[in-house]
């Protein structure tokens, strides 16, 4: 489905204002279950986590499941502070199943922790119920503004930056690619994350002055892209910056020869930047392709840190399939180790005041501070900025591979 559009500024502004006051508004009430305490006994922590486990979107929840896991079989070995880390994962995929596994985890299964490992979608549809329990959430792959505004002291945020630095990012290695461009197309999914970052490029885009913005926007898991792609080639854009998983990232690439869009460049956002792309446009058609990277290496470089990683990854699961590891695993994995630092900062007496307040003192936490591998960049938190990590970094296909460029 094409749905075009020139940008409008003072639109979007509003447009975005309306929606945080909305959400401020239909906050439920706190869930009279919920306890600072529950989820500990004197042995264990309990932590729950929700994301997709099957569907279109399952490349972002089971590795974020096997990952911490993963992470949690390692750090068990020594426990902290004296206790052992339990996981219950629960799939979610839509905005009700979101809010439905969060509930069930916090008032039903008294988790300690709750972690957010859905993407945008379930970290938007969740976003409410957790500032109403007060629980510790930590979100961790959540790009979208809602889980972030209105500000709540007990959501923390890890890896994957907030949408206006993620967009920043996009627009920089755009103009990196191409450094004369007047002509920038955006093509963004429907859905959540897309259009967390579709609502801050336009505006970035505009206060530069000058450049000419088309705007093109698919349903989920779409597979056809000719309408949105021929009317690129018609307003001759010289870069188009993808909005999407790298299915359809790929997808879109490879039909735009057919529609005349020839000698453009293409920047992917997060999620796009998967080996699982390269045989979908051929090899040969990655010259032009860049995107961005929450992590300072991909998962297939050889860098010592990537490389006891994987081992130990494959070790635990066997040969990962295709696209994997990817940055879901190391979010995964990466922040389970955070975590870990958190709880042992809060000290044996845990509360969720205590472990909120343990939090907010978190400085370049990495994970081999726990005896893990620094597959995440560090995270910094204080009392009024829960934004962990605020990097990202440029990515190109070099050799068949994605690599993190600087």
């Amino acid at each position: 489905m094409s749905r075009s559009c020139r940008v409008n500024r003072r639109a979007l502004l509003c447009g975005a204002a309306c929606t945080a006051a909305a959400t401020a508004l239909r906050l439920p009430p706190r869930p009279a279950l919920a306890q600072a305490t529950q989820g500990l006994t004197d042995n264990e922590i309990l932590i729950g986590a929700i994301g997709q486990l099957n569907g279109p979107f399952a490349f972002i929840g089971v590795p974020g499941r096997d990952n911490m896991a993963l992470a949690i079989e390692k750090l068990n070995e020594t426990g902290i502070n004296g206790r052992k880390l339990r996981l219950l994962f629960e799939h979610a995929s839509t905005p009700a199943e979101s809010v439905a596994a969060a509930k069930k985890l916090v008032e039903n299964d008294k988790v300690f922790v709750l972690v957010i490992a859905t993407g945008s979608t379930g970290a938007a549809a969740a976003a409410d119920y957790v500032r109403a329990a007060k629980i510790p959430t930590y979100n961790t792959v959540g790009a979208t503004p809602i889980i972030r505004n209105p500000f709540a002291r007990n959501v923390f945020h890890g890896t994957i930056t907030d949408a206006g630095g993620s967009a920043q990012g996009l627009i920089d290695i755009a103009f990196r690619a191409v450094p004369n461009a007047t002509k920038i197309g955006i093509l963004a999914g429907t859905y959540a994350f897309p259009q967390s970052h579709l609502a801050e490029i336009p505006p970035r885009l505009a206060k530069r002055g000058g450049i000419d913005v088309v705007v093109e926007q698919f349903d989920a898991a779409a597979r056809d892209y000719t309408a949105q792609l021929v009317s690129f080639s018609r307003a001759r854009v010289q870069a188009v910056i993808i909005l999407g998983s790298f299915t359809e990232a790929g997808y879109a690439i490879k039909q735009a020869p057919e529609t005349g869009l020839i000698n453009v460049s293409y920047v992917l956002d997060g999620s796009g930047v998967n080996n699982a792309v390269i045989p979908i446009i051929g090899a040969e058609n990655t010259k032009n392709v860049w995107g961005y990277f929450n992590a300072p290496y991909f998962p297939t470089q050889s860098d010592p840190p990537m490389a006891g990683y994987r081992r130990l990854l494959t070790e635990r699961y066997g040969p990962p399939p295709q696209g994997r590891p990817n940055i879901y695993d190391l979010i995964g994995y990466g922040d389970t180790y955070i975590l870990a630092q958190v709880l042992k900062k809060a000290g044996r007496q845990l509360t969720w005041d205590g472990l909120i307040a343990a939090w907010e003192t978190l400085k370049d936490a990495k994970p081999s501070d726990m005896g893990g591998y620094d597959v995440i960049f560090p995270e910094t938190v204080t009392p009024t900025d829960h934004q962990g990590n605020k990097l990202v970094a440029a990515a190109r296909i070099v050799d068949g591979s994605w690599r993190v460029v600087g």
